[in-house]
This record gives C-alpha cells, structure tokens and sequence, in this order.
C-alpha cells in the first residue's frame, strides 16, 4: 500500500510542529510511489536539503544512524522496503522523538552529491 498523500501532509505538519523554533524545515518527494523526507537547517550558509527520512506504507522511517542509538533504543525497527536495511520506526505522534531525532541527526548528515547534468555525450560503443 502507498503512503497516501495526506499521510505525507500530516508528516510534515508534525515534523514542522515538533521543530517550532528550531531553524529546519521539510519537504517530500514523491519515489516509487513513496516520499523522501528532506531536511533544510534555513540558518545555514548554504542551505541543502538533505535526506533525513523514508515514509513507506503509511509508517515514518530513520536509517540507524549511531548517533540516534541512545534516542531510539528501545524503538520498533522495520523494512521500508524489499531490499531495504532494517530502519527505525518513528512515532509521528510523538513531538519530543521527532524533535529529539532531528537535532541529533540533521546536522550530522552529509551534503548530497550533485547530480551529474545529463549531457549529449557518446554513447557506449560509439566511435570517436
């Protein structure tokens, strides 16, 4: 089942709630049918978004970041999906963890890569 779109909203809303006062801000994109939370800390230099979150089959997900083992220890863990590592599972009804796992995690997240521009290049087994 897909995360609905109202799901995704009430995500947000929570996480931009949990976070008032705080200097982070989210959005989602849409992959596969699931979203990709981001992350942007608005009182950065140059602020990135950054991946911080999965939301799949209605249910928040974190990577098992080192740093949130003292925070979610004793949290439910699951698989975002097939092939996935075993993630944490956020309650997101729960304003003190989603606060308390956004600023231990968000600034320790590196910045993405730059995606490479899609040029008009060889293509493979093309002579020069």
């Amino acid at each position: 089942m897909a995360t609905s779109e109202s799901f995704k909203d009430f995500v947000l809303e929570a996480l931009d709630s949990a976070l008032q006062g705080e200097p982070y801000r989210f959005s989602a994109k849409k992959m596969f049918g699931e979203y990709c939370i981001y992350v942007l800390n608005s009182s950065s230099p140059a602020p990135t978004p950054k991946p911080i979150f999965s939301l799949c089959d209605e249910v928040l997900y974190v990577k098992q970041h080192k740093i949130l083992n003292p925070i979610l220890e004793s949290a439910p863990k699951g698989f975002p999906y097939s092939g996935a590592k075993e993630s944490y599972i956020l309650d997101v009804d729960s304003p003190q963890i989603l606060r308390d796992v956004v600023l231990a995690l968000a600034p320790t997240l590196p910045t993405p890569k730059p995606k490479k521009p899609k040029g008009k290049g060889k293509h493979k087994g093309e002579e020069s």
